[in-house]
């Protein structure tokens, strides 16, 4: 898996530039203390500056990864990286902790609580990462297998999640008919109790 290319599109006069599709990657934001020469030749001793950074981990690749300074302005080609994750971007703000969003790997049913420190260790941490991991990433054992296995899961997850919305819609429109027929039954009863007086009166 790579970082996403920026595509320019042409519409008559008009450029217009996508960047691609970043959702399998664990992106991380943090603080490196990075050091001042002028300041520290100035103060005599060494003077460090907090400096944004990005972390970007692909998974199914424990060997190749990107540290970098945050890229906090875009240009036509790219957007900004707070652009580009803004969750992550978001959470690094308010220095709550960064996940990436998705099922946790470690509370995935169908596998081992080692084979989810197995595949954290390869920067998968999350089920839907999983199963984008590209096919040239697939190499140890049994790793097709397991994505095989996500890909199925989350299929039926979400028809599991298509059928409780459907039930809940079926909820709320027997919940709206029972309404209505006790309106109905509210006002039949409201309309023979006047006759009921009349006849009592004669």
């Amino acid at each position: 898996m790579e970082l996403a290319q920026a595509t320019v599109h042409k519409s008559g006069n008009t450029l217009h530039v996508s960047h691609g599709d970043d959702r399998g990657l664990f992106v991380t934001f943090y603080n490196e203390a990075i050091e001042v020469p002028f300041e520290s030749e100035r103060a005599g001793h060494p003077v460090y500056k907090d400096v944004p950074y990005v972390h970007i981990m692909f998974p199914g690749n424990s060997t190749t990864q990107v540290r970098r300074p945050v890229k906090l302005k875009g240009d036509e080609n790219t957007p900004s990286d707070p652009q580009r994750w803004p969750q992550q971007w978001a959470a690094f703000q308010s220095q709550s902790e960064q996940v990436h969003s998705g099922i946790p790997i470690t509370e995935w049913p169908p596998i081992t609580k080692s084979q989810a420190l197995a595949l954290k260790a390869m920067n998968i941490h999350t089920v839907e990462a999983l199963a984008d991991v590209p096919d040239t990433a697939l190499t140890w054992l049994g790793a097709r297998e397991m994505q095989q296995k996500a890909l199925t899961w989350l299929k039926n997850a979400g028809d599991g999640a298509e059928v409780l919305r459907l039930q809940k819609e079926n909820d709320n429109l027997r919940a709206d008919v029972d309404a209505l027929k006790a309106q109905f039954a509210e006002l039949a009863a409201a309309q023979k109790t006047p006759k009921r007086r009349a006849a009592a009166e004669e």
